[in-house]
């Protein structure tokens, strides 16, 4: 647009907002043109839901892309009838918020204090659509404050932000799937914005006595775009982490959720986001700042959090721990009276798994895990060790012996080397060492490949002889060097070294100990890994992992009392024979339904011989399902009468 269209085009504008402006109060018109070579064509404000006032401007550059010299500016000048007084040579647009005016502060309006003020000033901005802060004040001698400043957030300049430019020309590397930078030094800088514009909107009180302080300036006016409707949930002012937030988030850590996915519960609830009146930035923000208020305090709070407990409890919550040179915490145990009670009961067998790193300083998290009555898993106690030493876990294994006063029958542990040489030191000998089969065979895929594993029939026939415990130990040994020698594994290094350790681990070798379901079938270390996993996470603070581990062991409770309800009902009989109707009345109901399946598979079973050698009575019974094979069970004499 050059030439006669333009100051035509000029006219037309300036004509129609003339009309306009007698004949609508819905806005007003303004003229004004600026100098070499801009033209601002008019000026208006209209009454929408915020005011704005519009002006605009055609230059030789912009947008029409046009030639104007001062002649032209001045014809059009002389023409209308306008008069230039400005010197600015930029563009300005100014927007005013709309609001009710019973919320909207006026010059001479008194406040009973600074912080209502501010309150007015804030919620005053909430509904117009901007966020403020405090600016500058001014105090008297007796550090009363005399004036303070309420400014809109864009006041001042953007210049002095700190943010992270990319060089091509450098080593600089940007990652913008995360919106940082890496400087080469292997930090993250994140990107910023600044949103600060030179608004010069604010509010100005003074001190008026008795404590009171009046407006002394108000100006209403901003040069950038106020929030609307849907926009005005993100303000500052209009989210606020409140307590109902603070706990939603708190409980939802406990249970392994993190700050995002709990946003994500908290708006289904609300509804909407606009009605959570939070973001997922502040939600994630909030836990941030917990992790850094906790801080260096950690091991101080965790420590007097089992002092509490022990002087609440009358002595019943036990614990220990030491510290380092530096007074770094480097172990701590500890066990409740449930604790200490369930070990009474079910103690005879006790898995000890040091496979967890559950915490953001990785120490390592031991779990002493027996099974209850209910064929469920149980947590007896628990100990957090910043390294897998012999150290460690002599002082470990000597605190638990010393508390809960009395050694297990069977101890059962992954094949930690530590372990392996402190166990028969502590232990006295009538305590057998077992390690637990799922560490084992889970590690298979590792040692001989993935894709061998998975494709190949070997695991399926290993598994044939390696968990059936009617297998003798004659027949897995035979079992065993056949399959290797079928897949021509009988030079791998790895299987030769289990294979030597087999008495420890292999069920055929100790049908007659009382693992009590640890050893066989579902392995207790790997559904405890699994329970405890789902409410620890590996970022935790102490204080956060200790919340955590009891709340998942206030779970395994609640389904061990729930059980025990459930028991109170009859299961229903499928035989005649008196013992089933005997084994109802003594086991719960998860240990009588595995008893009741050998009561119903053993119709199908006959004595074939029976004789006594030695004090040994022995049974020869034949399966009529298992053809050409006779199942012996022997039993000392002297305890069957």
């Amino acid at each position: 647009m050059r030439g006669l269209p333009l100051l035509r085009y000029a006219k037309s504008m300036i004509l129609l907002l003339s009309n306009n402006k007698k004949g609508d109060d819905s806005f007003y018109v303004n003229y004004k043109f600026t100098t070499d070579p801009i033209i601002v064509l008019c000026e208006f404000t209209h009454n929408l839901p915020q005011n704005r006032t519009w002006k605009s401007g055609i230059d030789s550059n912009g947008t029409f892309g046009m030639d104007v010299d001062n002649d032209e500016v001045q014809s059009i000048n002389n023409y209308y009838g306008l008069h230039d007084n400005s010197d600015n040579r930029e563009l300005q647009e100014t927007w005013i918020p709309k609001c009710d005016s019973k919320v909207k502060p006026y010059v001479g309006q008194l406040f009973s204090n600074i912080d209502t003020a501010f309150d007015f000033y804030t919620n005053y901005g909430s509904l117009g659509g901007f966020t403020i802060r405090k600016s500058t004040q001014k105090k008297f001698d007796n550090k009363t404050i005399s004036v303070k400043y309420f400014v809109c957030s864009k006041s001042g300049s953007g210049d002095d932000s700190v943010s992270c430019e990319v060089d091509s020309s450098s080593s600089f590397v940007s990652d913008s799937s995360t919106n940082k930078c890496d400087d080469g030094s292997g930090k993250k800088k994140r990107r910023t914005m600044s949103s600060k514009c030179e608004c010069n909107a604010k509010m100005v009180v003074k001190f008026a006595g008795r404590e009171r302080y009046s407006v002394s300036k108000f100006f209403e006016e901003h040069n950038h775009e106020l929030a609307s409707e849907s926009e005005k949930q993100f303000l500052r002012s209009n989210r606020c982490m409140t307590d109902l937030h603070m706990k939603f988030v708190f409980d939802a850590n406990l249970t392994n959720i993190g700050p995002t996915r709990a946003f994500t519960i908290f708006k289904a609830m609300c509804g909407s986001y606009g009605d959570v009146g939070a973001t997922a930035v502040d939600f994630k923000n909030w836990a941030r700042d917990i992790k850094a208020f906790i801080g260096k305090h950690d091991a101080d709070m965790i420590i007097q959090k089992f002092k509490d407990k022990n002087e609440t409890t009358d002595n019943s919550f036990a614990y220990e721990y030491q510290t380092d040179s530096s007074g770094h915490l480097t172990r701590i145990f500890w066990v409740d009276a449930r604790g200490r009670e369930s070990y009474d009961l079910f103690g005879d067998v006790l898995s000890v798994d040091a496979t967890y790193r559950t915490n953001k300083y990785s120490m390592v998290f031991v779990p002493f895990i027996g099974i209850d009555n209910h064929g469920k898993s149980i947590t007896f106690a628990a100990a957090l060790l910043d390294k897998e030493d012999t150290t460690n876990f002599a002082w470990l294994f000597e605190v638990f012996l010393r508390i809960m006063g009395r050694p297990p029958k069977c101890i059962i542990t992954d094949q930690c080397p530590a372990m392996r040489a402190v166990i028969p030191n502590i232990f006295p000998k009538s305590t057998i060492h077992r390690f637990c089969m799922w560490h084992i065979v889970r590690k298979f895929p590792s040692k001989l490949g993935t894709v061998f594993c998975a494709e190949s029939p070997f695991m399926e026939k290993l598994k044939r002889f390696l968990w059936n415990d009617h297998v003798t130990p004659a027949e897995f040994e035979e079992s065993w060097i056949s399959t290797l020698k079928e897949f021509k594994l009988e030079n791998n290094h790895w299987l030769s070294e289990i294979y030597e350790i087999r008495k420890s681990w292999i069920p055929a070798y100790f049908r007659d100990d009382p693992m009590a379901g640890l050893l066989r079938t579902t392995s207790r270390s790997e559904s405890s890994n699994f329970f405890f996993n789902h409410f620890v996470q590996k970022g935790d603070t102490l204080c956060e992992f200790y919340m955590c581990y009891e709340s998942a062991i206030e779970k395994q409770r609640y389904t061990n009392k729930k059980l025990n309800h459930e028991d109170k009902c009859m299961p229903k009989p499928v035989t005649i024979k008196p013992i089933e109707k005997d084994a109802a009345t003594v086991y719960t109901r998860a240990i009588f339904y595995k008893v009741q399946d050998e009561i119903k598979y053993s119709v199908n079973m006959e004595l074939d011989t029976c004789t006594v050698v030695d004090g040994v009575k022995k049974f020869m019974i034949k399966d009529f399902f298992v053809k050409d094979k006779l199942f012996e069970v022997t039993k000392i004499y002297s305890e069957i009468l």
